[in-house]
């Protein structure tokens, strides 16, 4: 009978790895199309993946309780009727090892000075570690000096001329890190397996090989050892990796979950875009007032409250439209500037961290629309119920703090958008107003946190006027419905 290998799919935008929760069927099972076949656990989501294909399910390969990275081969089946395969490569796709056959016959001219390179994509960690991209994704002769620019010194041993597909695969799938790694890695002649990565699940940073090649230097020097020049620059140009905290007495170490993993790596990837941020009053007297009208009927109609949080995401989906250049996202090819409207709505989880799931087509929605839709995507997040398709797709993120009490904060840009608005607790505060007498006001600050690359200053402050603007005025006679 023929046979399917099901892979770990892609669970998220950043996630990269997944833990087997219950196999739902077992080897030796007959399974039909779409049947539910395994729980996976992620730091973000737990989803059931059904079966792609009908057949029998021949044989597990992980079992329940570990965790493996997206791509990694999680069972074979006999199909039934000879289906073709076709799931497989798309859900191994962001990780898959495999070279581009176009690509075998050109290594020599990646290795060329000065020669121009192939684009990296759309700017994602998982574009930028496809096949294809700027560099091989293992160590070879594409990546590797000239033989010519070779030291002639045995503590430089050149990697292999002509790897073969084979011998990258293992590299690849034991040792995490972009290619922009590996290549540095091989330009010191440093095999990346040797390297002790400190990124989420043992990803090799660039500082990792940094602190690598300092640290052999080190040692090579007190050894009495003459050290090669290295391409960037002499050894005090390394930054020191900081010195780990004191340990005091009654310290105790709290393990990171999985969760506090992915927000930390999430945070700094986030945060190497160009980060500035803005921040504008808003007088929220007239919309409250008019909240207070309509919240009654609304209660009795859907069952809950009527937040705030609807009207100002309103305002964000207007504001967007007036100003669509901050729906847009960076990519070293231009901007992609999107025609939805998907809007992210973080929310906390306590202790437990922050997720920010996605409001669909949020500019298609009434007020009540806009409403039920962050209800439900709270009420779930809460509950851990949310699925893949609920944390994807997001153009541009609300954080709605004021429940908080926080006055001004500085919102991180979420990685592919280009900008986040973070919406204040609504005070009373004394105002002078447009005829100069001083009257009680309730007063509410937005801050906009912005991706330089991609919005100006004059831009942000455009976007924060209109959805001010808004709030201000449009917002007290806009229907519920």
């Amino acid at each position: 009978m023929p046979g399917f290998e099901l892979k770990m799919p892609k669970l998220g935008e950043s996630v990269t790895e997944g833990t087997i929760g219950k196999w739902l069927k077992q080897p030796g099972e007959k399974v039909n199309k779409y049947d539910l076949l395994v729980e996976v656990q992620t730091d973000k989501v737990n989803t059931e993946i059904p079966s792609p294909v009908s057949g029998t399910l021949k044989e597990v390969k992980v079992q329940e309780g570990e965790t493996v990275p997206i791509g990694t081969l999680l069972a074979v089946f006999d199909t039934a009727d000879g289906e073709a395969a076709q799931p497989a490569p798309s859900a191994a796709q962001p990780t898959a090892p495999t070279p581009v056959p176009s690509a075998a016959p050109q290594p020599p001219k990646l290795s060329q000075p000065g020669a121009p390179q192939p684009s990296a994509g759309l700017g994602s960690p998982a574009v930028r570690s496809a096949p294809g991209g700027p560099y091989p994704l293992g160590p070879s002769a594409a990546s590797a000096p000239p033989p010519t620019q070779q030291p002639a010194t045995p503590q430089r041993p050149s990697p292999p001329s002509a790897p073969t597909a084979t011998e990258e695969r293992p590299d690849l799938s034991d040792v995490r890190a972009t290619p922009a790694v590996r290549k540095l890695a091989s330009e010191h002649g440093i095999e990346i397996s040797e390297i002790e990565g400190t990124g989420l699940g043992g990803r090799v940073s660039r500082k990792d090989v940094e602190d690598y090649i300092a640290q052999r230097q080190s040692q090579q020097q007190a050894a009495g050892r003459v050290i090669p020049a290295q391409p960037q620059g002499p050894p005090q140009a390394v930054p020191a990796r900081p010195a780990p905290a004191p340990s005091l007495a009654g310290d105790e170490l709290v393990p990171l979950t999985q969760m506090r993993r992915a927000i930390a790596n999430n945070m700094v990837q986030a945060w190497s875009a160009p980060h500035a941020h803005a921040v504008m009053e808003v007088d929220m007297t007239d919309l409250m007032r008019y909240r207070e009208k309509v919240r009654g009927e609304f209660m009795e109609r859907e069952g809950f409250d009527l937040s705030p949080a609807a009207f100002i995401a309103k305002a964000v989906v207007e504001a967007l439209r007036t100003v669509p250049q901050v729906n847009s996202s960076w990519t070293d090819q231009g901007l992609v500037r999107h025609r939805e409207i998907n809007l992210g709505y973080a929310v906390a989880l306590g202790e437990d961290g922050l997720i920010v799931p996605v409001v669909r087509d949020a500019d298609g929605k009434s007020l009540a629309g806009l409403m039920r839709s962050i209800r439900d995507v709270v009420d779930r997040a809460k509950a851990r119920r949310l699925t893949i398709d609920d944390l994807s797709g997001g153009t541009f993120t609300l954080n709605n703090t004021g429940p908080l009490g926080t006055i001004v904060s500085s919102p991180i840009v979420p990685p592919g958008q280009a900008a986040i608005l973070s919406s204040e607790s609504i005070g009373k505060r004394l105002v002078v107003t447009g005829d100069e007498s001083i009257a009680i006001r309730q007063m509410m600050n937005i801050v906009i946190g912005f991706d330089h690359r991609v919005v100006d200053g004059s831009t942000a402050a455009r976007f924060l006027t209109a959805v001010r603007d808004w709030l201000q005025t449009a917002g007290a006679s806009v229907p519920v419905y």
